[in-house]
């Protein structure tokens, strides 16, 4: 049984014009794409695109370009490259909403500090200070600024039971006000 592939480096064997042809292809999503960009790069990327350029080589024909695919595994490792760029830009992702809940954390705390130093040299500070830092915390954090945003998940119709019980409540209420009405008179 042949060991699953689970590499995007370069494999064993893997000449560094394959390797980068393999990182074409890649980018490509196809060999015939790979073929058709390989007289492209280079020319307008700059001084990377050139290098990578050098790097990839002569063009070969489609047949060598297949029999490399095959060699070295092109699709199950585009695979694998494909889920490791996902889960790399998670990751970043998570790392920017980090730092900007902290960066939004910090101006709320030094707005905290301002209004408080306000407060203690018998100033007023502006409503419209901590409701402009206050939604902005809560934005970053997922949650609702007003009620509008609210979600209730679970609103239903009222059952029987829930209908005579509500009947009973608002009869037993109508009769101590009723009660509290004749008291006051």
């Amino acid at each position: 049984m042949p060991t699953p592939i689970t590499t995007t480096q370069k494999m064993p064997k893997e000449t560094e014009q394959q390797y980068t042809a393999w990182l074409l292809y890649c980018e490509a999503g196809s060999l015939q794409k790979a073929l058709g960009l390989w007289d492209k790069v280079g020319q307008s990327v700059g001084e990377m695109g050139v290098e990578f350029a050098e790097r990839l080589g002569k063009k070969p024909s489609d047949t060598t370009l297949e029999r490399w695919s095959k060699q070295f595994h092109w699709v199950e490792r585009r695979e694998i490259k494909l889920a490791e760029d996902l889960t790399a830009l998670r990751e970043k992702t998570k790392k920017i909403k980090r730092n900007k809940l902290h960066k939004i954390a910090e101006a709320f705390d030094r707005v905290g500090t301002k209004i408080m130093k306000r407060l203690k040299a018998n100033e007023e500070p502006t409503i419209l200070e901590w409701k402009i830092v206050w939604e902005m915390f809560q934005v970053e954090l997922g949650k609702p600024t007003n009620r509008s945003q609210l979600k209730v998940d679970d609103q239903h119709p009222l059952t029987p039971e829930e209908k005579i019980r509500g009947k009973k409540i608002y009869e037993a209420l109508e009769k101590v006000l009723n009660e509290e009405d004749g008291d006051q008179e």
